[in-house]
């Protein structure tokens, strides 16, 4: 056989009009040679001539048997044989079994799958380290994406919690304006509590949020995240364009900006398989989305607690203010991005949102939702000292005085206080804590006296959130002999 080099100077010589017998003179080849290279359209490669194994032979049958029936692997089938009086080398049986094997596909071949309009979605996510605020803080990007018109929504977060994952998912149906039929997922623990085949078993809490918005859930092959690529390759596409090379100064706004990237970049941009914007082919799939809910989903996830008569709730450690409204009743609390919490009423409405305090013990408030309360001043003794405290901060002094004088009803000398503190000014309360500080006399009484004798209220209690309009002075003249007739006796006026 000749090579490859050679097999290529010949057909090269002969198209350059060389005759046959020149060809064979320069390459010093025979003319049988040269015409077998003439005539043959492919390169020349060695192919082993196949011998059948004589000691092979008389297994042949059973081989085939068992590798097509039986679907045994191959150190099985060769114990077998073995076990009938095979003795050849294990060499030669693998060659004869290649041949009789059944071709398989190779696992990396995969059948490519076009989802039809609002047919499946795909979820996953990924962590990144992001420079937020001056600090290398890590965040995870959660990722949904559309089967068909590949419209992305990312929603970031700071954890990646089975609440923070279901409300990801959940912002996902919301932003889309429907849910499709199929939810495809990975296998992590907030999804699928067994993934082996046998015993598989979906989490509960993911199959309530599913029933809930009448979708049907699918999970991946493990350790086959080709199967939803869909979603895989997006996430390089953010971070090189959007997360590398740049810094926030707080999570919201890299959430706004990752909402804004989304909706500006990825929304519009041609997709590289189906030739055209994401946004351009939602609007056919809009039509066959699922219809939401009219509420937000509330599951087992998320947590209640019943408010305070001081509209405050307890999470983590913290307290948490609520409108005034839900005093004494029960409520929904859960986290929302790992950075907010979030009170929701017994109807699913948000209710209230508060930065999560990372201190515990803190009291945080909002004074809206205690506005149109019959009386401003709270009724606590944590919430009187937060409100005197962010009153008069300057006055923590006193503060402790009053509260080491007055140890069993520092509520009433506080919440007085604080009474008064809406009818004088700021000026002549401090001077009467100055007062009050120099004879060591910390009291509500005291305060009162010393306010009374030395200032002048700004406002008074008959005329707070009314207009004082003059009453007119009439001066009105009449006869005293009036009085003097209604005074007389009757029978004495008819004496006279």
């Amino acid at each position: 056989m000749i090579s490859l080099e050679a097999w290529t100077t010949i057909r090269h010589l002969h198209a350059q009009g060389k005759s046959i017998r020149c060809i064979c003179r320069e390459l010093h080849l025979s003319r049988k040679t040269v015409r077998r290279a003439l005539r043959s359209p492919e390169p020349p490669h060695y192919q082993r001539k196949p011998t059948e194994n004589a000691q092979l032979a008389p297994f042949l049958p059973l081989i085939q048997q068992l590798t097509t029936e039986e679907h045994l692997i191959g150190s099985r089938i060769l114990n077998e044989i073995r076990a009938r009086g095979y003795a050849g080398s294990p060499a030669a049986f693998y060659r004869a079994w290649a041949r009789l094997r059944p071709a398989q596909p190779d696992p990396r071949v995969t059948e490519r799958f076009e989802t039809a309009p609002g047919e499946q979605c795909q979820f996953d996510w990924s962590p990144y380290t992001v420079l937020i605020g001056g600090a290398w803080t890590r965040v995870i990007v959660y990722n949904t994406v559309l089967g068909y018109s590949r419209r992305q929504f990312n929603w970031p977060s700071r954890d990646e919690t089975a609440a923070s994952i279901y409300e990801a998912l959940e912002e996902a149906f919301w932003h889309f304006g429907g849910a499709p039929k199929r939810a495809l997922v990975d296998n992590p623990r907030a999804f699928v509590l067994n993934a082996h085949p046998a015993h598989f078993q979906w989490n509960p809490q993911f199959l309530e949020l599913c029933g809930y918005y009448r979708i049907e859930p699918w999970a991946c092959a493990v350790r086959r995240a080709r199967t939803k690529g869909k979603v895989e390759r997006p996430f390089y596409f953010t971070e090189q364009h959007f997360i590398k090379g740049n810094s926030w100064t707080a999570f919201d706004a890299f959430s706004r900006d990752l909402l804004r990237f989304t909706a500006e970049v990825l929304d519009v941009r041609e997709h590289h398989t189906t030739h055209q914007p994401p946004r351009e082919r939602f609007a056919e799939e809009v039509a066959y989305l699922t219809p939401l809910p009219p509420t937000r989903y509330i599951g087992i996830h998320a947590l209640t607690r019943k408010v305070s008569w001081d509209c405050l709730i307890p999470y983590e450690g913290a307290r948490y203010s609520v409108r005034w409204v839900y005093a004494g009743k029960r409520v929904w609390v859960r986290v929302s991005q790992g950075v907010r919490l979030e009170v929701l009423s017994p109807l699913g409405e948000v209710i209230a949102r508060h930065a999560l305090s990372e201190r515990k013990g803190a009291t945080v408030i909002d004074p809206a939702h205690y506005e149109g309360l019959r009386k401003d001043t709270p009724r606590t003794r944590v919430v009187l000292v937060e409100a005197f405290q962010r009153r008069f901060p300057d006055q923590q002094a006193f503060l402790d005085g009053l509260v080491a004088q007055q140890k069993l009803e520092p509520v009433r000398h506080l919440r007085g206080i604080l009474d008064l503190a809406q009818h004088y000014a700021p000026e002549a309360m401090r001077a009467a804590f100055r007062t009050a500080a120099t004879y060591n006399t910390y009291s509500l009484s005291f305060v009162r006296g010393v306010l009374e004798h030395d200032a002048q209220p700004v406002t008074t209690p008959a005329t707070l959130g009314a207009t004082r309009v003059p009453v007119p002075r009439l001066a009105v003249k009449r006869d005293l002999r009036v009085y003097q007739t209604l005074l007389t006796p009757l029978g004495e006026e008819g004496r006279a």
